[in-house]
């Protein structure tokens, strides 16, 4: 009897990739809902042991939906990008009028006993419809247009996603975006203005906001100058990028005005956690606590104790590598990391090796979300970025990220049985 139908076509390394790292989520959410033992009384873990079995559940359901998208033809794909693109922003729109507040945002669509984060969703539409579009512009010649338009169409999700609130799966399709644009062509002035106007509204908001002094913002400004000067560009080109860093730098109070106060707070909480160390900086302080007590091999699967004592907020959403640091190392930390580098770095041979441009564009898609996820929510996690709300691809706990990612392997393990096709 023949079993192929129950395997997708494609990458093996990239299924077992899937496979493993949805193993890992399923460990890790056991161990979060485990009881643990206290000095003189069992501990009550706090967290359900539901979230374990629907998180199995969705596991299974992520297989089959990798398995549908995995066979699935590249036209067809390409054909539908545009009405699932509209589809999922209507979708987000309806979300912002009618649907219910939870914690003080409008981020699901209730359907039933099913909570359903169209944020995710949408994620996937705009791979496909960036896909198709970067790959209808790739000879018209007109790279600098085709990306002020990729620009605009990305500004559709990201502005409603922000409305929710939701900054931090917002800035997902930034990333996505940048992503996908560099591997189109996009011009090296276009990105490193980008780039270097992040920076300058860092350096201005820490000079503004955190230690009220311009000292810091001028002195980049002075080495952007100095950089300018050194490198081989127009005249044209180098006013341009030192307009847009300026106008960056003084454009970020009107910007900090717009943002809600918890994500202000948390901002600036990131600069020195110890000012809220019981509110806003609790999460960031325990989830390095966690993080670095378990050393080089863990304190032991299912002995964490920030994680059993409750001392670790969201430990089976956001927070869960801290989980995985705090019980099995940075040995299982590295183990973690190294199934997320096979996913990206057999992505992006595929992808470069794709004759199609629309499969080479979905695969590195696909990267840049994977990338992306992983390096922001890592980062998160031990400290080193602002607490945003990211989860971990794969392994965090939530049946809408699962079943996004499970899409996103899918799109990757069909590229990949695709690469030499014309």
């Amino acid at each position: 009897m023949r079993t192929d139908w129950l395997l997708p076509p494609g990458d093996r390394r990239i299924l077992a990739a899937w496979f493993l790292l949805c193993l890992a989520s399923l460990a890790l959410l056991w161990s979060v809902t485990e009881p643990i033992k206290g000095p003189y009384e069992q501990l009550d873990p706090v967290v359900a042991k539901g979230i374990f079995y629907r998180q199995l559940v969705w596991m299974f359901i992520g297989y089959l939906v990798l398995g549908v998208t995995a066979r699935l033809p590249l036209r067809f794909l390409e054909n539908v990008a545009i009405p699932v693109f509209i589809a999922t922003a209507l979708m987000l729109a309806l979300i912002l009028a009618i649907g219910p507040r939870i914690s003080g945002a409008r981020r699901w669509l209730v359907i039933g006993p099913i909570h359903l984060q169209a944020s995710e969703l949408a994620k996937v539409s705009f791979i496909l419809m960036m896909a198709q579009f970067l790959d209808r512009s790739r000879e018209s010649g007109r790279g600098v247009l085709a990306t002020v338009v990729s620009f605009g169409i990305m500004l559709v999700p990201f502005t409603l996603v922000l409305r929710e609130p939701d900054l931090g799966t917002s800035l997902v399709f930034v990333a996505l975006w940048l992503g996908m644009v560099f591997w189109y062509g996009v011009p090296g002035i276009l990105l490193l203005g980008a780039g270097s106007a992040v920076l300058s509204a860092v350096v201005a908001f820490y000079s503004e906001s955190v230690i009220h002094q311009p000292v810091p913002w001028a002195i980049y400004l002075l080495l952007l100058i100095g950089s300018l000067y050194i490198v081989r560009w127009s005249i044209v080109a180098k006013v341009i990028v030192l307009l847009i860093n300026i106008a960056t730098g003084i454009g970020i109070p009107f910007i900090w005005d717009k943002l809600k106060p918890y994500q202000q707070e948390r901002i600036l909480t990131f600069f020195d956690p110890s000012r809220d160390a019981f509110g806003s900086g609790y999460q960031a302080i325990q989830s390095k606590v966690a993080i670095g007590s378990g050393g080089l091999l863990g304190a032991q699967y299912l002995q964490g104790t920030q994680k059993g004592l409750a001392f670790l907020p969201e430990r089976h959403t956001d927070f869960i590598f801290s989980v995985l640091g705090e019980e099995l190392g940075l040995v299982g930390a590295a183990l973690l990391l190294g199934l997320f580098l096979v996913l990206i770095l057999r992505g992006i041979q595929h992808g470069t090796k794709a004759r199609r441009a629309f499969a080479r564009f979905l695969a590195l898609g696909v990267v840049a979300y994977f990338t992306f996820h992983v390096v922001v929510n890592v980062a998160i996690t031990t400290g080193l970025l602002p607490v945003t709300g990211l989860p971990l691809p794969l392994i965090s706990y939530g049946g809408s990220n699962l079943l996004t990612s499970s899409i996103l392997v899918g799109l990757l393990l069909n590229v990949s049985s695709r690469t030499f096709d014309t």
